[in-house]
């Protein structure tokens, strides 16, 4: 009886271990969702602080952390209507952008340690916040200089993810880049930022 005590306790024990859900890896990105407004990032565009709008009629490179709601009313152009939530569906924080007209001027950049011989996903979520009829952004997506993919931003939220091996770095730049230099239009919104090991 005792001996049958012990293997039904043996069972149990590795019935409990198997049902333990694994732990998912942290996000290596701060203040990746904007929820701690402008911090944790570096970037070649200008903190906007016009009245009576944020965005003016041919002021670009240019760019602010907001509620999601507020993007319209923020903007003196009147068609920045496609999107009113955070990627979450919530009035959240978002980073809003009028696209530089520079080439390679950087939009959002980050560094974080990476572990060697290891792959990682970077993911975004982007959408055009003026009229998506003419010229989108195109936001291309790097490590350590090295371009992962582009994506064109729609009227819609969409999510680009990129994987990335370590090899011997120790290091990661993240960075995004619009390389739509174009002046009308090409505005846009970022949110959701995350960079994860993959196992």
């Amino acid at each position: 009886m005792t001996a049958l005590r012990r293997t039904l306790s043996a069972c149990a024990v590795l019935a409990v271990t198997a049902a333990a859900p694994s732990r998912a890896a942290p996000n290596l990105i701060t203040n990746g969702n904007f929820k701690a407004g402008n911090t944790g990032f570096t970037t070649g565009y200008e903190l906007t602080t016009m009245t009576p709008y944020l965005f003016q009629d041919g002021v670009h490179g240019i760019y602010t952390v907001e509620k999601a709601g507020r993007i319209a009313g923020s903007s003196a152009y009147g068609d920045w209507t496609n999107i009113s939530t955070a990627p979450s569906g919530k009035n959240a924080n978002v980073y809003v952008a009028d696209a530089s007209t520079s080439a390679g001027t950087v939009v959002w950049s980050q560094t974080v340690t990476v572990t060697p011989n290891t792959r990682y996903k970077f993911i975004f979520y982007a959408a055009e916040v003026s009229d998506a009829c003419c010229s989108n952004a195109q936001m291309a997506a790097s490590v350590n200089g090295t371009t992962l993919g582009t994506l064109t931003a729609s009227a819609s939220w969409q999510k680009a993810g990129y994987v990335w091996r370590s090899g011997s770095a120790t290091t990661a730049t993240l960075t995004l880049i619009d390389t739509n230099t174009s002046g009308p239009y090409n505005d846009f919104a970022l949110d959701d930022l995350s960079f994860k090991a993959l196992k």
